[in-house]
């Protein structure tokens, strides 16, 4: 079994500015701001990324939903208000629930000229997700978009100082939390790790568990008791849902047939592969892909 080697993603290498109906990102918003490299918004309902890694800090609030979300041998269930950090070299991916609304703020910065904030960063444990319970972080993203923005006078320094209460006011909650229920990390083990990664590595349909099973050393029975254990769901509805967010993606942002969606996915037939999204979004994939596109 091959492991999947996760993507870098670097810092940007020019200011732009990308606004869809789900997703408005401005990086490198002031040039005379180079601690800032991006931050955004999205909104996408079966939002998901593929195992990747950065060579800055993000951080990321959630503001509507639910996210499953891993971060190098850690599973966090994180809920609406909670925010999280990942460092830089962390490898790390999620997906929503594909079905509450979703809104989700993150920011990609660096460090390296604030040395003391810096080493305060990566001193933050395991322990990764926070309550935002009096919205601090929210305001002050929803303060720092409007003044990127709406860029007028002042706009860079204003932005400085909000980046700097936000970095501030982040360490605070980490130092007053009290990790607590689901936003516990709960550790992976090597087994899981490994499933995960051939998981993702093809998103398929007909993954055969009891052949992932035999790759892995380790029985069928066994390793799904340990992923139920660990992530909350069996492989079966991890699968799916894999499969359901790829589908759904390909449908809104792709001119892909149907059919070469579903055989991408390893569906025998396009009728299959409708009866199973039908089953689980509630309409078939064309309906959808017109609903989506709707403006």
């Amino acid at each position: 079994m091959v492991e999947e080697k996760p993507e870098r993603h670097t810092k940007p290498l020019n200011a732009r500015v990308v606004e869809s109906d789900t997703e408005m990102r401005f990086e490198l918003p002031f040039t005379d701001l180079d601690n800032m490299f991006y931050i955004g918004m999205n909104t996408t309902v079966d939002w998901m990324t593929n195992i990747h890694f950065h060579d800055h800090f993000e951080l990321c609030y959630l503001d509507q939903g639910k996210l499953t979300y891993f971060i190098d041998k850690s599973l966090y269930h994180i809920n609406q208000g909670e925010l999280f950090i990942t460092k830089p070299g962390e490898r790390h991916y999620g997906l929503t629930d594909g079905i509450s609304n979703f809104r989700l703020y993150y920011m990609g910065f660096k460090l390296d000229k604030m040395r003391a904030i810096e080493a305060e960063y990566y001193n933050i444990g395991v322990d990764r997700i926070v309550k935002d319970e009096n919205r601090q972080i929210k305001r002050l993203f929803d303060e720092i978009i409007g003044e990127v923005r709406n860029k007028r006078q002042g706009s860079t320094e204003m932005v400085h100082g909000l980046f700097l209460q936000l970095l501030a006011t982040l360490l605070r909650l980490h130092l007053d939390r009290t990790p607590s229920g689901d936003n516990k990390a709960k550790t992976l083990g090597p087994i899981i790790i490994k499933l995960m990664d051939y998981l993702h590595e093809e998103i398929r349909y007909d993954h055969n568990i009891e052949e992932i099973a035999d790759k892995l050393h380790i029985s069928r029975s066994h390793l799904a008791r340990e992923f139920k254990t660990t992530t909350g769901m069996t492989i079966g509805e991890y699968i799916r849902n894999l499969c359901l967010d790829k589908a759904k993606f390909q449908l809104y942002q792709t001119d892909k047939s149907i059919s070469l969606i579903g055989e991408e996915l390893y569906f025998t037939s396009i009728h299959t592969f409708s009866i199973f999204f039908k089953h689980y979004m509630g309409m078939s994939p064309l309906e959808y892909r017109k609903h989506t596109r709707v403006k």
